[in-house]
């Protein structure tokens, strides 16, 4: 019995001093990071999205009746902007707490720029003038993982798009072309440390729709373009958190999940993303090298691609 006393005075003891040395953690700073965050991604994975299978030509051509057939794909490695401010804050509030087992839970850098691995095919329309692509882009697991703590992010992404030519273009006019598209993307991002002590998680289920418009003009082997495209999106975004305390035989702990989601039926200024791309592609045969770059001016969110292709 006295061994025990003698255990819980001494809890006390290093909880009293934590509390007069350091800033006492706030479990309401944790839900309330982890929520920013969560609002944070519900423009990101959107933008992100959108980003994939950019071709530098605002309309390739019929697949028939045409010689040859027009069609063409390849892979695109590309990065993605993420601020992970309340992320970062729900982590240093859950490492104020007295023991983690002595590990911390690892903060992720101020910016974070993420890599994308995208593969895509596009094809000419059947005898009326369109094309069609799809895509499918992933963000290469990543888990950091060292003496019992670590990160991990998690990206993928798969959708397509239709463009109609509203000028075919020719030896003078460039091509001109609007168009819409669906993409679906789910995810997560978080951090831990192992045995299941601590850890913050926010994860994504997104679907997102875009119209847009290209404009295009072939010079020799160059081929400068520009779009614009609007965004809307509908997402539900799930964030959670958990810690232990253990100490001389003793536990305390606490958990709390939350939600923060958007609809398309929201109030639509408030969804509406515009984003400006536009790059270069250096067309030699039938390999077509681009570079590509995108904007969000309301969100201040870029992107960049460098994509490598097959078209004829």
């Amino acid at each position: 019995m006295a061994k025990k006393i003698i255990s819980v005075m001494f809890l006390l003891s290093v909880c009293a001093s934590f509390a007069f040395t350091q800033e006492l953690p706030s479990t309401d700073k944790i839900s309330e990071g982890l929520n920013d965050f969560s609002i944070e991604l519900l423009n990101v994975v959107p933008n992100t999205a959108v980003q994939q299978g950019v071709w530098s030509d605002a309309y390739i051509g019929k697949l028939i009746p045409s010689v040859p057939p027009h069609l063409g794909g390849g892979l695109t490695v590309g990065i993605a902007q993420l601020d992970p401010a309340g992320l970062n804050i729900a982590i240093g509030e859950l490492n104020k707490m007295v023991s983690l087992g002595g590990e911390e839970i690892p903060s992720l850098p101020d910016s974070i720029v993420l890599p994308t691995l995208t593969a895509d095919l596009r094809i000419g329309g059947l005898f009326l003038p369109f094309d069609l692509g799809i895509s499918v882009m992933k963000i290469p697991s990543i888990s950091f993982d060292m003496f019992g703590a670590g990160t991990s992010i998690d990206f993928f992404t798969i959708g397509g798009s239709l463009r109609v030519p509203v000028m075919q273009g020719n030896v003078i006019l460039p091509k001109l072309s609007i168009g819409a598209g669906l993409m679906y993307s789910k995810g997560s991002i978080g951090a831990y440390v192992e045995d299941d002590n601590a850890f913050v998680n926010t994860s994504f289920d997104t679907k997102t729709a875009f119209l847009e418009a290209q404009l295009s003009k072939k010079i020799l082997i160059l081929t400068p373009f520009v779009g614009f495209r609007g965004i809307i999106s509908e997402s539900e975004n799930k964030w959670g958190w958990k810690y232990n305390i253990s100490f001389a035989g003793y536990t305390a702990g606490d958990e709390e999940t939350g939600t923060v989601s958007r609809s398309y039926k929201d109030d639509f200024k408030e969804n509406f993303q515009y984003q400006l791309y536009g790059g270069l592609s250096l067309d030699i045969l039938i390999i077509r090298t681009t570079v590509s770059a995108s904007y969000d001016f309301k969100n201040s969110i870029w992107g960049g691609n460098l994509s490598l292709r097959i078209q004829i």
